[in-house]
């Protein structure tokens, strides 16, 4: 394996300090509603936000920071990235994850979290067409972390959940290395409601 590969796999790791256990993206609020109750609707949810909502979005901007080429461009996307947080706690997500990986990996501060990864990796030269699958497989992974802390989801159960959702992640992925802004775009209005929701949620576990 080259060290282009380990640096991705180390910043896509759940141990980079990045904080992003912190957040549910709406998760939490759903389970309380009832609005997610098991493995099935787990899935939904996941590939609902991958073909059509955040997970899809942020790699977007992960691909669209990988190819900025000024500093006015690299502006106007940090601004557009932030235009698209449903809400405060999403904002404050995309804000407190870039600037942690930003300390964590010798980036800018100031950066929402997929810009500030797609920045980074073209400073290190590594290969976009393989990072944005490893990118959403990593958000992925973080969901599925915080249905095992909400719902009855052993770690054999979780496990096979993303793997079979690795089709279902490529081919997103190739999806968003053609796509450019006007592409960005979400009708996953329950998740966003559920987003806005869980800032009033009393005694919620994670901060989304």
């Amino acid at each position: 394996m080259n060290s282009e590969n380990q640096l991705m796999f180390q910043w896509l790791s759940p141990s980079f300090p990045t904080g992003s256990f912190n957040f549910s993206q709406g998760l939490e609020y759903a389970v309380s509603q009832s609005m997610v109750k098991n493995e099935a609707d787990l899935v939904t949810w996941i590939e609902n936000n991958l073909e059509n909502g955040f997970l899809r979005n942020d790699a977007i901007f992960l691909k669209l920071a990988y190819q900025i080429s000024t500093d006015k461009d690299l502006d106007d996307l940090k601004e557009l990235c932030l235009a698209f947080s449903c809400s405060a706690s999403k904002l404050n997500e995309l804000v407190m994850t870039g600037d942690n990986f930003a300390k964590a990996s010798d980036t800018p501060l100031g950066l929402p979290y997929p810009i500030a990864l797609g920045t980074a990796a073209k400073k290190h030269k590594l290969k976009i067409e393989e990072l944005v699958p490893l990118f959403l497989q990593s958000n992925i992974s973080n969901l599925i972390a915080a249905a095992q802390r909400l719902l009855p989801l052993g770690h054999k159960r979780a496990t096979n959940i993303l793997k079979n959702l690795f089709e279902k992640i490529n081919e997103i992925s190739r999806k968003v290395l053609v796509s450019g802004d006007k592409d960005l775009f979400s009708s996953c209005y329950l998740t966003d409601t559920c987003t806005l929701l869980h800032e009033e949620f009393q005694g919620k576990v994670f901060k989304s």
